[in-house]
């Protein structure tokens, strides 16, 4: 009698608090991502130094709108104030090379948006501690200095609170990877590649905290720097880090550990593409998003479906304050073209030195060529472009006179790498070539493991996974809240239902609404009554 009386008892006392805070909150669980932001101080170009020839000569060789750098910044955090996403993540190269005051004036924004409640969450890039040189002090009267860097072992320390200092991240010792989480459900793996290697001992712990995350119920996605693989069939044969260094063992490691979906930079691209190890349906996708500061100056939105199933990639651009998007295409167009005539030139003279003031119009027109080409790539979806067929025209021309021929010999250019580009196919040639849409696009994430009512994630159903549902209800979830476990009615919705339906649980010993999902029974966790 006396324990009916408690279960009673019990039952209407959780049905009164939950009925009191019956209310059904949705937090917007948009995510926005960046990449290569690239921000020069404004201090580091006074006024007057940016006529000196110290910085025209160094500009004129850059395909990034740094004089614009900071102010294309601010734009972009304005524009992000106005959708209020969940959260921001910047996959690297925040500054131009490092510099401190670049740093502060790249936390300044983001503290913009902390103070906004929308969470960030970084990592550095090769860019973002000196080591690529260039780290300089432009003055007006046409002197430079180096500019002083942020030291790599201060970089966790100096953006405490953007993924370093956050109260759900977990750090490797070994590195600046780390572990957090940015939302409910969701597990971000922050991996630092900013050398363009991930070490055997950090891969091991990306891989331990990977695998732990999803067994306790996590969705895990990554981030990195550097390309996981090379998108373009033979890039990292005409560039050595174009894509992680050991890249195919990183990929099969992310895979083993269950993650399938990864955000990069670097290349200033944005394209999407996909690789495996053995089968295709253990894909992983890397999601490549170009420069904030170089044409088409794209970012991301993802939108993680509500069971963490699915993620939908959209693409969003900025067009820089006093320009047009045209504009900023001809900048990039023609900064692209000295940048590959140079080298062009630097090619011949090693190989026919004697042959370089006959092919001065040759390789004028190659350089045209693969700006444009270049432009295609970085705009995504080139198969779909009105300049594909004409640029495909133009090659093929190209390769049927001995001039031309030979100097894309030269230059180690092979039909894989072009069509790679003109068609968007990755692993081109290849048993695994394959073609996915760049700008918008729904991927399919690998199902998330879940015991229904452990909705803290604890491997424990008690009353506090009750508290847990219902503090989400109220709009304050706790760390470690797993949405999946939460929906113990099976509804895709986090309302009181499901809070009394874990109070059931615990009375009934173990008696539950709904099955557990893809996880061991629920038998077998520990169930303990209040006390």
């Amino acid at each position: 009698m006396m324990n009916t009386r408690r279960t009673l008892l019990t039952r209407a006392a959780m049905m009164l608090l939950l009925a009191i805070v019956c209310v059904n909150v949705h937090a917007d669980n948009k995510i926005v991502v960046v990449s290569d932001i690239h921000v020069m101080a404004p201090s580091l170009l006074p006024s007057g130094a940016e006529t000196q020839e110290a910085w025209t000569s160094y500009y004129a060789g850059q395909r990034k709108m740094l004089q614009e750098s900071a102010a294309i910044f601010d734009q972009f955090v304005d524009n992000v104030l106005s959708q209020k996403p969940k959260a921001v993540f910047i996959t690297g190269d925040l500054t131009k090379d490092g510099e401190y005051v670049s740093h502060q004036y790249v936390r300044n924004g983001l503290q913009r948006l902390q103070n906004a409640g929308i969470k960030v969450f970084v990592i550095p890039g090769n860019h973002d501690f000196g080591e690529e040189g260039n780290h300089t002090q432009f003055n007006a009267n046409g002197t430079k200095a180096d500019a002083p860097v942020l030291a790599k072992e201060n970089f966790a320390t100096f953006y405490n609170g953007y993924g370093y200092g956050d109260a759900t991240s977990k750090y490797d010792p070994n590195s600046l990877s780390y572990m957090a989480e940015p939302m409910d459900g969701l597990a971000l793996l922050a991996i630092d590649s900013h050398s363009a290697t991930v070490s055997e001992e950090t891969l091991d712990w990306l891989v331990e905290k990977a695998k732990a995350a999803r067994n306790a119920g996590k969705q895990v996605i990554a981030m990195m720097h550097h390309p996981l693989f090379p998108h373009i069939t033979g890039g990292d044969m005409y560039i050595s880090t174009y894509a992680v260094n050991s890249h195919e063992t990183v990929r099969d490691a992310l895979i083993d550990a269950g993650v399938n979906t990864i955000l990069t930079g670097h290349f200033h691209t944005s394209d999407i593409a996909k690789d495996w190890k053995d089968e295709e349906a253990t894909a992983v996708y890397d999601i490549n998003t170009g420069s904030l500061v170089s044409y088409p100056c794209d970012y991301r939105v993802l939108t993680p479906s509500a069971d963490l199933n699915t993620l939908d990639v959209k693409t969003a651009s900025i067009v820089p304050n006093g320009m047009t998007a045209s504009e900023c295409k001809t900048w990039l167009h023609d900064r692209m073209k000295v940048i590959i005539t140079k080298a062009m030139k630097e090619k011949a003279e090693t190989v026919a030195p004697f042959l370089v003031p006959y092919i001065a119009t040759q390789i004028d027109n190659l350089a045209e060529f693969a700006a444009n080409l270049f432009i295609l790539h970085a705009e995504g979806d080139e198969n779909k472009s009105a300049d594909r067929a004409a640029l495909a025209t133009t090659y093929t021309n190209y390769k049927k006179d001995a001039t031309y021929s030979t100097l894309l010999n030269y230059g180690g250019i092979t039909d894989a790498s072009i069509y790679s580009i003109l068609d968007d196919l990755s692993n081109y040639g290849t048993t695994k070539e394959n073609q996915i849409p760049d700008r918008n696009l729904v991927i399919p994430l690998p199902k998330v493991l879940a015991v229904k009512g452990d909705a803290n994630g604890d491997g424990k159903i008690t009353i506090t996974d009750a508290v847990a549902i219902v503090n989400y209800i109220l709009g304050t979830p706790s760390p470690g809240f797993n949405i999946q476990a939460a929906d113990v009615s099976g509804d895709n919705d986090i309302t009181i239902t499901d809070a009394v339906a874990v109070v059931n649980i615990i009375l009934n010993s173990g008696a539950t609404s709904a099955p557990a999902m893809d996880s061991p029974n629920v038998e077998a966790l520990e169930f303990s009554e209040p006390e």
